[in-house]
């Protein structure tokens, strides 16, 4: 199905179903409405403890066990347990010569009061509106509308991809975050990424009003599995920190020539499966299972790292990264910092010959001191309109 028809298609559903159950426009049919009510009732599991955070989200503090993932067809007669993850992680080659530190500080993480008990996890607590607009935004990322030229609507990106036919066992990088203005029908992300084929998983922040529902600045993943592809904990992403939700928000956010705010995270192959890491402090935060997948359940084959943006046709493009053209400047600009593979164990640099993808966006690999692959810049200010 060509673009012309399938993005209309999105946007009229989403808007469709936007109208008649949030606006109150209209009622959505008994046969919709017990559907949407069975899937709250799997998804919204008993709590031991409740935490509201300032922001006004609610978790609900739910046994490991009992956790929506397990859910899943895949994961029915699984063997987790919270202590099954390794705490090892890989190894990393001394660099030639000092790698210079960025000059960010980090995020506040973690969830008021400590966090949820041991042995719960904390799992954002879903409405039927946050149903609705969780399916329609991941038909739309999933679409495979990209690149596309800047007088177009859909996803545009500004990455660099490894190019070499080898095996990764992971990727990282350090991630300033930011907060830039974007209209519901939009998003603006940044993030790494890892790939075989055509599955994949991504992990980053993002302003996404019609996903969460506001317009701050979220932790997210996406998860591309087969036929099932989704944002955050719905395709079998099996969570584990007790202190760090998954979809939290993130703050404080980078100022353009200001303060820069960051977070550290990381997708490694531990064991059978891959782990998301917050690596500064470390912190595992869940897993997808191998056999959720058909070609990355062994390994992957392309890292990634950029950033990404959404936007329909007749609304101005939203910015990518900070929201301005690229300074090449780490004050300025959006970026991924001390960008790294990791191949048989050991965090390395990518490869020097990155690919660089870009469209009305622009990304731009280098290092203060020269040295190619470990400094990632990526960002715009948008404003192009589809026709």
């Amino acid at each position: 199905m060509g673009l012309k028809v399938v993005l209309p298609y999105l946007l009229v559903c989403y808007l469709f179903f936007y109208c008649k159950w949030v606006k109150g426009s209209g009622k959505l049919s008994k046969e919709e409405d017990l559907e949407l009510d069975e899937q709250l009732k799997r998804l919204n599991k008993p709590a031991v403890k409740t935490i509201k955070t300032k922001y006004g989200d609610i978790y609900d503090c739910v046994d490991f066990y009992k956790q929506p993932a397990f859910d899943h067809p895949l994961l029915k007669n699984h063997n987790f347990h919270l202590e099954m993850m390794s705490t090892s992680i890989p190894r990393r080659v001394s660099p030639k010569k000092k790698v210079p530190k960025l000059d960010f500080n980090l995020v506040n993480i973690g969830l008021e009061g400590g966090g949820c008990p041991v042995g719960t996890v904390p799992i954002r607590r879903t409405t039927k509106d946050d149903l609705i607009r969780a399916k329609i935004y991941s038909e739309m990322h999933a679409s495979k509308i990209n690149p596309l030229a800047d007088d177009k609507p859909g996803t545009h990106y500004a990455v660099a991809q490894t190019k070499q036919n080898i095996n990764y066992d992971g990727v990282g990088a350090e991630l300033n975050v930011w907060n830039i203005p974007v209209q519901d029908s939009q998003y603006t992300s940044g993030r790494i990424k890892i790939s075989n084929g055509a599955e994949s998983i991504e992990a980053g922040w993002t302003v996404n009003p019609g996903l969460y529902g506001d317009n701050r600045t979220h932790l997210y993943i996406y998860t591309n599995a087969g036929q099932s592809h989704c944002f955050n904990a719905q395709c079998g992403y099996v969570h584990i920190s007790r202190e760090m939700p998954l979809d939290m928000v993130l703050g404080p956010v980078s100022s353009y020539g200001g303060k820069q705010y960051g977070m550290t995270l990381s997708i490694v192959k531990d064991k059978d499966n891959w782990l998301l890491r917050w690596d500064d402090p470390p912190i595992n935060l869940g897993f997808w299972a191998s056999h959720l997948f058909t070609n990355l359940g062994n390994t992957a084959t392309q890292a990634e790292w950029g950033g990404e943006v959404f936007g329909p046709r007749h609304v101005p493009l939203p910015g990518m990264g900070s929201g301005h053209p690229l300074r090449i400047n780490t004050k300025y600009d959006a970026f991924c910092g001390r960008a790294h593979v990791v191949v048989n164990n050991t965090i390395i640099n990518p490869p020097k010959d990155l690919a660089l993808l870009f469209d009305f966006y622009d990304v731009d690999n280098r290092n203060v001191e020269g040295a190619p692959g470990y400094l990632i810049f990526y960002g715009g200010s948008g404003g192009a309109i589809g026709n």
